[in-house]
């Protein structure tokens, strides 16, 4: 007892744990019509009971891993790299069940006696095919695996460090073997996983003086910060309405909320502006907020135009890159310059689309196209801008040119 009282950082793991397990059952005793997950490549990849051995490990890999950086770990450093990756992962999952009630019909119908085909029809059992996205199978082995080979003492055997990978690599293929998750569920696992790496073993590390006067009273609680939160709420109540509630023919209400979104996005600024108060939390949550919006448009109208799927992967792949290559831009541009005009063209044209298509889902599906087709347009010109951007950072970095890159990320 008197080392749990001394170690106090130990007590995230019961009460998030309670938070989750809580939410989860109550995300999934709500009754509510699904969106199946589905890809021509779950069709191809063949149901094999054998990878119950590795699917049920994931148990104790997850379990023991925690154990050992709560307990055995060196550092606390380690510890809440691990646990934050895990806590982020975990409470992303948990939104996007809420607001994207998802499921899959993937199971086939299992015939034999084996101990095998028992386990896996025991798993069928216990464990529903829905809220499947992303999996959270897949992103905690692979975050369980990433913490271990950045520990210094399990690095040290190679055999342990090989057995490592070749496990976490047998849990992710154990999801679509057996036919628990579709590769969309696998694949944006693993693209969380980059991004929560590339925050915690990398931004927060190398910026760790830079957060700590970030994230005091004054830097956090301004009005331009809440009203990006709040913008950043309304992105995730107007995909809710849409896709859990199915209020779809609320025109009137979904119009009315998405110009609340875009008053909020014109007010945070100018009032930041005009009193000085562009703080370098600020920097960061007005662009989350806008990016998150631009994703909630776009995921709401891939079912009604097949090109907006398109534009959606190619969001992910936009966002991944700034993120990877841009976010030392992102922390060490000008907080008194203005946000780069390609970026701000690219938000205000989602918005501005997304409210025409919402406000009148009746218009010619060619002139809808054409709608979408524009987003994208002006994403790429804005993604094209800001890999020239990048490179001309990293060559002035290194001494190569002296040309100012002026603004910031949006």
């Amino acid at each position: 007892m008197d080392y749990l009282k001394k170690s106090k950082h130990l007590w995230i793991i019961p009460a998030y744990g309670i938070f989750y397990m809580i939410s989860f059952m109550l995300v999934e005793r709500i009754p509510v019509e699904t969106h199946l997950i589905h890809t021509f490549l779950d069709d191809k990849i063949p149901f094999c009971e054998y990878f119950i051995i590795p699917y049920v490990l994931w148990y104790f890999v997850v379990l023991g891993s925690v154990l050992y950086f709560a307990l055995g770990s060196p550092g606390k450093k380690e510890y809440y790299q691990y646990m934050g990756t895990l806590g982020v992962g975990m409470t992303l999952f948990l939104i996007i069940s809420y607001v994207y009630p998802n499921g899959q019909d993937l199971r086939p119908v299992l015939e034999g006696g084996s101990p095998f085909i028992q386990a896996v029809q025991f798993l069928y059992l216990i464990d529903t095919p829905t809220n499947i996205f992303p999996s959270m199978h897949v992103f905690n082995a692979v975050a369980c695996c990433v913490a271990l080979l950045n520990n210094k003492k399990c690095r040290q055997s190679r055999i342990f460090t090989a057995g490592n990978i070749i496990i976490t690599v047998s849990i992710v293929l154990s999801t679509m073997f057996l036919k628990q998750h579709s590769v969309e569920d696998v694949v944006t696992a693993l693209i969380l996983n980059m991004i929560c790496y590339q925050v915690f073993y990398r931004i927060i590390p190398e910026n760790l003086k830079k957060f700590e006067k970030m994230f005091t009273v004054r830097e956090i609680f301004t009005l331009p910060n809440f009203l990006s939160a709040g913008r950043l709420t309304l992105a995730l109540v107007f995909m809710a309405m849409l896709q859990r509630h199915n209020m779809r023919g609320e025109k009137s209400l979904l119009a009315l909320l998405l110009l609340v979104v875009i008053a909020t996005d014109i007010l945070d600024g100018r009032i930041a502006r005009s009193s000085g108060r562009v703080t370098e939390i600020g920097k960061l949550l007005d662009p989350l907020a806008d990016k998150v919006m631009q994703f909630v448009l776009l995921a709401c109208l891939v079912p009604r135009y097949s090109l907006a799927k398109l534009i959606l992967m190619f969001f992910f792949i936009k966002e991944s890159y700034t993120l990877v290559l841009g976010w030392k831009y992102m922390l060490d541009a000008d907080k008194n310059q203005m946000v780069r005009w390609h970026g701000r063209l690219n938000t205000v044209i989602s918005y501005v689309v997304g409210l025409i298509l919402f406000a009148a889902p009746r218009i010619p599906s060619s002139t809808a196209n054409i709608l979408v087709g524009a987003v994208g347009v002006c994403m790429l010109m804005s993604f094209v801008m800001y890999m020239d951007e990048f490179r001309l950072l990293q060559e002035q970095t290194k001494g190569t040119v002296s040309k100012k890159i002026p603004g910031r990320v949006s």
